[in-house]
């Protein structure tokens, strides 16, 4: 991968706030919702919250990133994507780990807690099962199965007998996951 700072088009004597302008313009540039969900967008912006990370965190450059975990991504990705499922943005979180190749027990919990934020609760609960089968001593990737699970029969049970609630359940399921994340990033 390039030098963070060409990616941002700073020096690498540049100041933060010089460093955090040039994020600012290009993230403003490319962000995947002013590009309609555009994929180069997206990975473009990944790249942009990679760099933006790598120089903020202090990670030094010596020609390739810092890998996170002995994978093909990087630890900022997951960090992008952490971003996005805390503010309610699942379908850029899921584009991120869309871009991703390797699958690790991590991956399948954020894509679990993404897919069950758009409403893809199949795949979130059989994500959440593929995270806790690769970590089974995980007490978060229990809980967010449990969440799936059991939320998932309370709401069916509630909406059968009140006539089809679907939209609140499944908002009271997303609620429900999001606050978990949001106490577990904190």
């Amino acid at each position: 991968m390039s030098d963070p700072y060409e990616i941002l088009g700073v020096e690498r004597d540049a100041s933060e706030e010089e460093i955090s302008k040039a994020y600012r313009r290009l993230a403003k540039k490319y962000h995947p919702d002013l590009n309609n969900g555009d994929v180069n967008s997206t990975k473009k912006m990944s790249e942009l919250n990679n760099a933006y990370e790598n120089i903020k965190n202090g990670t030094p450059y010596n020609g390739n990133y810092q890998q996170g975990y002995n994978s093909g991504y990087s630890f900022s990705d997951f960090q992008s994507v952490k971003r996005y499922i805390s503010v309610g943005q699942y379908v850029q979180a899921l584009n991120i780990l869309g871009s991703m190749s390797d699958k690790s027990s991590q991956w399948y919990y954020y894509s679990a807690v993404a897919n069950a934020g758009v409403g893809n609760r199949i795949t979130a609960v059989n994500h959440a099962q593929m995270a806790v089968n690769m970590d089974p001593y995980n007490q978060e990737y229990k809980r967010i199965l449990n969440v799936l699970q059991n939320g998932g029969r309370t709401y069916q049970q509630r909406s059968q007998s009140f006539g089809g609630l679907e939209d609140i359940g499944t908002m009271c399921v997303r609620f429900a996951l999001l606050n978990m994340f949001c106490c577990w990033c904190c």
